[in-house]
């Protein structure tokens, strides 16, 4: 119930801000709005890129480690049957 309440108390403090803003500031306040919206956009986008190409090179990474490991295990597994096929 308080979550909700807060909820309310918050949606209609927003619609305020919007509604003083177009009647205070009119039109050119508008277009402020969007400007700063669309930095915003344009830098959280940018980040996201760089965040997503760092996955990208990690799971490159994880990938050619556990192929080397998988290597690795065959390479042990294909000298150790050698090694017995020797002894017999």
């Amino acid at each position: 119930m308080l979550d909700r309440l807060a909820l309310l108390i918050v949606g209609i403090i927003c619609a305020w801000l919007a509604w003083a803003s177009l009647h205070f500031g009119g039109e050119p306040m508008t277009g402020l709005v969007m400007a700063v919206v669309l930095v915003a956009y344009a830098v959280d986008n940018f980040q996201l890129r760089r965040q997503v190409r760092q996955l990208l090179v990690d799971r490159e990474n994880r990938e050619k480690r556990e192929k080397e490991v998988g290597l690795k295990r065959l390479m042990r597994g294909l000298l150790a049957v050698r090694d017995q096929r020797k002894e017999n």
